[in-house]
């Protein structure tokens, strides 16, 4: 039996062993209403609820309020579990929520500030006296806790472990004040208690986790590894478990806990096998060529994640993070274990709608009517610019150098397609051109996006000669031709909305 084999073997027969799955009051999603009045409503400042989702990978989903004239809003939307949401009109504040609740929130829209907006707030209807409390706790919180950011860059840059632990501990002291503060005046309710204390453990295991690519960072050390934390740094986050149903309401911290525990599994991989990195020859560790990296992070978090419930959010943000790049081979490949690890409903199907979903657009990609698929097969580099400008003569041309494996290529996509928008009609052109990705994939993303314009799928040898004609030095890359054909503008930061005031005046 190979090492893989035996290592699912030993893990799946330890860990069923041992879980016991709590008793599912979370099968089916139900609909959560939010209403609310706004005195001296702006109509040109928009509600928005944004609702963290636990088990996936951008847990946070922004939900647009319809909103009359008087200030009335409503938002709806379906969650299995109990979340807590950020409501933002001018300011932000968070509001805890149960499947089929129906909350009533009424503020006044003069308040800028966030502490004089929570003063005035109030609720009605279902969890309201949850939710006075969790506001009373965030206006005391806003009041009473300063953060010195200048203190806290110094703290990450200069000072060695044992240093910015004792620091974090005075912090964490004023914020647990606040805390004891707040249930002794107030005497809260159980599941608001639970919220704030959360709320407040996690900025200090938040800083935990940053503090060793802060400190090499900031010390512009790279990615030298002669400099580490020590060993076990990183368990104090197991402070942080058990995940029980209370914390349930802590969508948000929740939803960043697998992020954190990444630091925790990786030292725990270093210490069983440190041969699994090398040295990479301008600094820093790797993963050997040979290891399946998707083997490797599923089976590890399967093996030292040390709570059953943030294994299988961990393990669901994994495949989640895969399907952002249209990517489904490695949930098909582990199907077994995915049925045999992540049981919970409220993570389990999202995560299989979220899969069909990709799955539908690879098998059948639909592509807006105004996008335009450009066939590049043997052409160089050079012939593909020149095509580029030629066919496109008189107008202003955006290109945009992406791939569907770039995170923050993905992450410019919405972008673009407001500024497509904005200049349709105009002498404009907007060029896509993707480099060594899959095909399948990139009309996948196509469709997710709904990006117009001129789509190049180059190959990874035209793609290395684009990269060294233009000299790209990573994606997204953007170019900027006038109607002359000539550029005036390139680079990485030359994004979309950047972008938008540059064609403006190239347009005058």
């Amino acid at each position: 039996m190979n090492k893989t084999a035996l290592m699912l073997c030993i893990t799946t027969l330890a860990i069923l062993s041992n879980y016991n799955k709590t008793e599912n009051k979370y099968d089916k999603p139900q609909k959560i209403t939010v209403t609310g009045k706004i005195d001296n409503y702006d109509p040109n400042s928009q509600v928005t609820l944004s609702v963290f989702r636990i088990g996936l990978c951008l847990p946070r989903e922004s939900i647009v309020a319809n909103t009359d004239s008087a200030g009335n809003f409503i938002a709806t939307f379906e969650s299995y579990i109990p979340v807590d949401a950020w409501i933002s009109y001018k300011t932000t504040f968070s509001v805890l929520l149960h499947p089929n609740d129906s909350l009533f929130v009424h503020f006044d829209g003069k308040c800028d500030e966030k502490v004089e907006l929570l003063k005035f707030l109030n609720f009605s209807g279902d969890g309201s006296e949850t939710n006075q409390y969790a506001v009373k706790f965030q206006q005391m919180y806003s009041d009473q806790f300063s953060f010195d950011l200048d203190k806290h860059q110094k703290a990450m840059k200069e000072y060695d472990t044992d240093q910015y632990l004792q620091y974090l501990d005075t912090i964490q002291q004023q914020q647990k004040k606040v805390y004891d503060q707040f249930v002794a005046e107030n005497h809260p309710d159980d599941e608001s208690k639970s919220w704030a204390q959360l709320f407040i453990e996690d900025f200090y295991y938040q800083n935990i986790c940053s503090y060793a690519n802060n400190h090499r960072q900031l010390n512009n050390m790279g990615n030298d590894i002669t400099w580490d934390v020590p060993k076990g740094f990183y368990d104090v986050l197991c402070n942080l478990l058990p995940i029980d149903e209370s914390m349930l309401i802590s969508a948000q911290v929740l939803s960043f806990f697998p992020v954190m525990f990444d630091n925790y599994v990786d030292y725990k991989l270093k210490d069983k096998d440190p041969t699994l990195w090398r040295i990479h020859p301008e600094g820093g560790r790797i993963f050997r060529s040979d290891i399946n990296y998707d083997s490797l992070r599923i089976f590890s978090a399967i093996e030292f994640l040390p709570d059953p419930l943030l294994r299988q959010i961990s393990l669901a943000q994994f495949f989640d993070n895969k399907f952002k790049f249209q990517d489904i081979v490695a949930y098909e490949q582990f199907r077994d274990l995915i049925d045999a690890y992540i049981t919970e409903p409220f993570i389990k199907e999202p995560l299989h709608q979220k899969y069909f979903q990709v799955k539908q657009r690879i098998e059948n990609p639909h592509l807006p009517t105004e996008a335009t698929l450009k066939e590049t097969t043997d052409f160089s580099a050079s012939q593909i610019m020149d095509t580029i400008v030629q066919q496109n003569k008189g107008k202003v041309i955006y290109v945009d150098f992406w791939a569907t494996w770039c995170s923050p290529c993905l992450q410019q996509m919405p972008n673009s397609q407001i500024i497509e928008h904005e200049f349709v009609g105009k002498d404009v052109v907007f060029v896509y051109v993707c480099l060594e990705s899959d095909e399948k994939q990139w009309k996948a993303t196509l469709d997710r996006f709904q990006l117009g314009g001129q789509h190049y799928l180059l190959s990874t040898k035209q793609s290395n000669e684009i990269r060294n004609l233009l000299r790209i030095p990573g994606e997204p890359f953007y170019l900027l031709f006038d109607k002359k054909g000539v550029i005036k503008e390139k680079g990485n930061d030359l994004r979309p909305l950047v972008a938008s005031g540059k064609i403006n005046e190239i347009l005058k």
